[in-house]
């Protein structure tokens, strides 16, 4: 899932990136659970998006949208939907994985005063 690479590509030790995982105290952690961590930020990521959408929408595009992706629909179709009922799916998205970013660094900030 993109989403998932987005934040293993956050994960990057290089001096000039911070390091998410270490921002959540992972930093020595090992590949299995690394992978479990960035799951899990994926999926809260996602959760909130979703929710949020939720709230945009009429009951009945809600549940539309819930049968896009029970149903495995096209992309085309998905595509569709969003451009019609969440044009700004996109800034959604950024808010979320901002808001995310704000809050980790806020934790990584915390632990570093105990």
């Amino acid at each position: 899932m993109w989403l998932f690479q987005f934040f293993k590509s956050m994960t990057d030790t290089s001096p000039q990136n911070y390091n998410l995982l270490s921002l959540f105290g992972m930093g020595s952690a090992s590949e299995e659970e690394r992978d479990e961590f960035l799951g899990a930020a994926t999926q809260a990521v996602l959760t909130a998006v979703v929710g949020r959408i939720e709230q945009k929408l009429p009951a009945d595009k809600a549940e539309e949208f819930h049968r896009l992706f029970e149903t495995n629909a096209s992309d085309e179709e998905k595509a569709a939907f969003f451009t019609t009922y969440i044009p700004d799916f996109k800034d959604i998205l950024l808010e979320e994985l901002q808001r995310f970013n704000r809050e980790a660094i806020t934790r990584g900030a915390d632990q570093t005063k105990v």
